[in-house]
């Protein structure tokens, strides 16, 4: 039996309720890939159309809306800026890059919090040093921004960080998302000291992220160990996030105890 992780994204969504977003209003013209009726988008009326139609274009990557997405980070509608900039960043224009690693310092921690995600996405890596300098503030939405975004950069540079976040509490279940993501054997310990964790979240966080880790087959034999051992009380946790996360990741380790957890995930 395998059960996948996108057999559960819908259970497990809630661990990262902050970065749910509404549905772009032009989702079967990106499963098309109809860049062209997009760009015309772009001229629409509407503000929300633009945003939308750039934001689109964004996620093709579609190099021929460069220049139209360029005039149009001096719109007069903030969103539609803020979507302009999103996508010619996702194309990896170097120049909007540029700006928003500058946007790291801006007052406004939503201004910072967005420009780390879209960081993120581009997989921007000479941004990590910037996001290490923004990740030391108190701020919650700005931490949990960049530890997705560190989480998605893949550097193990950010691993004390992220670890050091986890266990002061600055945006934990996203840090510990991010540990898994970079695969770094220096992150288990920490990990598997949170399923003991009293918040639940956190604890369904680090189990997936062990489960990560174990794909990725970042541990000597000693950690492998311990964190079996620590998932396999895990999955008799009160929260059944925890039970489902630690069942995934004891099936990512090969063990046999999963199997029982897993069946009756699927059988509910």
């Amino acid at each position: 039996m395998s059960v996948t992780e996108e057999q559960i994204a819908e259970q497990l969504a809630e661990l990262e309720p902050a970065w749910v977003t509404r549905p772009n209003l032009f989702a079967d013209l990106i499963a098309r890939r109809d860049s062209a009726s997009l760009l015309a988008k772009l001229n629409d009326t509407t503000p929300g159309v633009r945003a939308d139609a750039a934001e689109a274009l964004g996620q093709l990557k579609d190099r021929a809306a460069v220049a139209k997405l360029k005039q149009l980070t001096g719109d007069l509608d903030p969103n539609v800026r803020r979507s302009a900039a999103a996508a010619l960043v996702a194309m990896a224009d170097e120049g909007m890059l540029k700006e928003f690693v500058k946007a790291l310092r801006d007052p406004s921690a939503k201004v910072v919090a967005g420009a780390a995600i879209a960081l993120g996405e581009a997989g921007y890596q000479p941004a990590v040093e910037y996001l290490l300098k923004a990740y030391r503030t108190e701020h919650p939405r700005i931490a949990a921004a960049v530890a997705i975004a560190l989480g998605r950069l893949g550097s193990a540079e950010a691993v004390p960080w992220l670890s050091a976040a986890v266990k002061t509490g600055l945006a934990p279940v996203e840090a510990a998302e991010a540990l898994g993501r970079i695969g770094d054997p220096a992150s288990a310990r920490v990990l598997v000291e949170q399923l003991a964790h009293p918040f639940a979240p956190l604890r369904a966080a680090a189990a997936r992220a062990l489960g990560m880790l174990a794909l990725a087959k970042a541990w000597d034999f000693v950690l492998r160990d311990t964190a079996i051992a620590a998932l396999q009380k895990a999955i008799s946790d009160p929260d059944e996030r925890v039970k489902l996360c630690a069942g995934m990741a004891l099936a990512q380790f090969g063990d046999p105890k999963a199997k029982e957890v897993l069946k009756k995930f699927v059988e509910s």
